[in-house]
Formats: C-alpha cells, structure tokens, sequence
C-alpha cells in the first residue's frame, strides 16, 4: 500500500498542471490568511474600532455568502480556470488599489473604502474555491483523486501555518500599505501559475435552453440535484451542523477560554500553529491510507474524536494538554474533509461538479456566522460559560458524527458504481504489471 501511494504521489508531481494548481492554490490561501490578520490587525491597531471591524467582516462575510452558490454555477458554466485567475487577478488588483489609497493619507474616503474593499474582496473570493474544488477531476485521474486532495489539503495547511508567520514578520517590519501591497503582489504571482495551466474540457450541455437558463435557475437546479441524492444531502446536513459546532466553538470560545485560564497571546499562537500541524499530519496520514477508500466506516469514529478534542478543554489546565489536543483536532479534520470532498468529486458529474461543491463550501464556512452569533449569544446572557460550552459543544459534535451510523445510504455509500470503478482499475493493476 505505502509503494503504490508513494508512486501515485510522485506522478502527481510529475504533473505540471496539478503542480501548477498546487503553487496557484498555496499562493491564493497565503494572501487569504494574511489578508484576514493584518486586516484585523490594522483596524484594533491602528484605528481601534471594534465596531467598524464588525462592520467590515460583515461586509465582507455577506456577499461571501450570497455569491457562493452563483460560484458554483459559474464553475459549471464558464472555464474553471479562467475563474480562477480572474478571482486572483481582481483581489490583487483590490488590495493594490486600496494600499495606494492609504499612502494618500487622505481619511475623507475612510470607512467606507474599507467597507466597499471588503465586500468586493468577499464577492471576488467567493467564485475561486468552488472552481478550484472542481477542477481537480479534470486535472488528474480517479485514482490519483485522494492523494490529489490530500495534497491540495496539505497546500492549505501549510498556508495556516506560515500565513500568520509572514503577517508578524511584516507588522513588525514595514508600514500597512505596504504590508497590503505585499499581499497584492502575492495574487498577481497565484495568476501566474494558474495561466499556465492545462485542463482537459468536459462536456457541456450547449442547447438554446441551457443558455437561455438563468443562474438563479442553475442554483435551484444544483440544490434539487444534491438532495435528491441521499448520500449527498446526508453529507451536507452533516457538514452544516458540525461545522456550525467547530466554527463557534473553536474559534471564538477557545480564544476566551485561553484568555480566562491566564494564559498569554503566544499560548493561543502555538495553539494555532499545533492544529495547522495536526492538520498537515492528517492530511499526510489520509494519502498514506489512500484517502481510507474500504475503510469509510471509521469515518464517524474519527470525526467523533474531533467532538472529543472540543470537550477536553474543559478539563485542560496546562498549555502542553491544549497543544495535544489542537493537534488531535487538526489530525481528524483532514482525515474527514479529504475522503468526503473525494467521494463528491467522484460520483457527482462534472457539469454539476462546480454546484455541489459551493453547496459544500456554503455548508462549511456560510454559516459560521449563525455559529458565531449563538455562542455571542449564549455567553452575553450568562447562561453558560465558555468551558462548559466547549464541552457540551463537543458532546453534541461527537453525537451529530456518530449518528451516521443509523444511515443506511452511509453504511452503502461506497457502493457507488462511480466509487467503485477506480478500486476495481485498481485491483487488476498487479495482473497487468505481472503480464
């Protein structure tokens, strides 16, 4: 097993469009988590506003969510790859203009270029990740799918971990334009390696009626087609509400919970930078057990250990038991995402690919705010406190996990005829390698 995936790694990076999509991919997700430090950083820091930061993130997290679903149909309609580097192109384009409008000094066009910056950068950023998510198939073959998103999930993980390195190096170095006009230039590199890259074309339905259709349309066409497909849909509800679980929890409560046990910002970083590590571990584990492909029954088991990790806060006292569990939690993170996102990209037709997989997207990280809200919610009127919500929040995680069992189109869902085409192609290799 380790030989077989050790080879189908390194035809990956033989590659070059893969390689390529990796590099634009890493480029992309760097600037992103820069952009969302510094951009925080510079409004507590330098502007010392909270409630302009609260205005800004909503600016940005409200298009964000509206244009994800109309993300996905764009995948489905227009080049991936043109998507791709017309969202890198736009948000460089957006950061640079906007660093040159802070080195005018002029405060008359501030807040609200702030506000008009974040909401196009939210629009913008909306349309890349359901056309990267898609691309993917048509970049590599079936069975290079799981490592292939174990790889792209090692990309994001590796953009955690050194995103807010950078972001610290240059706040304590250079001047916020520049700062903004450095990430800027981060965007323009991304564009440089997705517009070289080479895809193979799918087959798209072009009638007049197909054309004619419009996008609101192809989102309730995408939405009917997802939940008419009970492993689908499963997914997704169960994605909504373990997400809703984590993103609250995780954080915005632990953030408190570190500042209530007396522990210092540098606590909370090294918490940061173990869970970017467990993740990247996670992800290395997952290509190693080729994406768990057979084994999808210890999926809930291991997502349940994410709940587990949440809950354990409760008790933990000590820095070194924190750091062992954000790296446990970072561990079964990757090893759920990337055999869940490479059943999708495996059964779901590529020209509805672009669709499920913004639902997925909107179902991940579109309602972190409602997340957010609760937690802010339940903590402003004192009917909890953060650790006990962290554990009952865990408790509730592992048992949303576990409830999967109960599923009979989970317990089937490797039968699948598109899922199981590649392990067959897989099981008569040897015999052709032996002839």
């Amino acid at each position: 097993m380790e030989m077989s995936t050790l080879a189908t790694n390194n035809s990956l990076w033989k590659n070059g469009s893969f390689v390529r999509l990796w590099c634009g991919t890493l480029f992309s997700a760097m600037a992103d988590g820069a952009f969302f430090i510094l951009l925080n950083w510079y409004i507590v820091n330098a502007i010392g506003s909270g409630a302009i930061l609260g205005t800004t993130l909503i600016c940005f997290s409200i298009p964000r969510l509206l244009f994800m679903l109309a993300g996905g149909v764009a995948a489905d309609r227009l080049n991936r790859k043109w998507i791709m580097f017309s969202s890198l192109l736009v948000r460089g384009i957006i950061l640079a203009c906007f660093s040159l409008l802070m080195l005018q000094g002029n405060s008359d066009w501030f807040p609200v270029s702030l506000y008009v910056m974040a909401a196009l950068f939210g629009t913008v950023d909306a349309f890349f990740w359901p056309a990267r998510s898609s691309i993917l198939p048509s970049l590599v073959s079936r069975e290079q799918l799981s490592p292939a998103n174990s790889l792209m999930e090692l990309c994001h993980q590796i953009s955690m971990v050194a995103g807010p390195v950078v972001t610290a190096l240059l706040i304590g170095t250079v001047r916020y334009p520049i700062m903004f006009l450095i990430l800027a230039c981060t965007f323009f590199v991304g564009t440089l390696f997705i517009l070289s890259l080479h895809s193979h074309p799918y087959s798209k339905d072009t009638t007049s009626e197909s054309r004619a259709s419009s996008y609101f349309k192809d989102i309730v066409g995408g939405i009917r087609f997802t939940y008419s497909i009970p492993i689908l849909a499963l997914i997704l509800t169960t994605s909504l509400f373990t997400n809703m679980m984590f993103s609250g929890p995780v954080n915005m409560i632990i953030p408190i919970h570190v500042n209530d046990l007396g522990w210092d910002g540098s606590a909370f970083s090294s918490l940061s930078t173990s869970l970017g590590v467990g993740m990247i571990v996670g992800g290395i584990l997952t290509a190693l057990c080729k994406g768990f492909r057979g084994k999808f029954m210890l999926l809930p088991v291991i997502l349940g250990c994410m709940g587990v990790g949440i809950s354990s806060y409760y008790f933990i006292e000590e820095l070194s038991y924190g750091l062992v569990s954000h790296f446990l939690i970072g561990m079964a993170l990757s090893m759920t995402n990337i055999p869940f996102i490479t059943y999708i990209q495996s059964i779901v037709p590529a020209s509805m690919l672009g669709r499920v997989m913004s639902l997925l997207s909107l179902m991940s990280v579109g309602f972190g705010p409602v997340s957010y809200a609760l937690c802010s919610f339940l903590l402003a009127k004192n009917i909890t406190t953060p650790g006990l919500l962290l554990f009952f929040g865990g408790i509730i995680f592992v048992s949303i996990s576990l409830s999967l069992f109960f599923f009979r189109s989970f317990r089937n869902m490797e039968q699948h005829p598109n899922w199981k085409r590649p392990m067959v192609e897989e099981q008569q290799l040897p015999a052709t390698l032996s002839s």
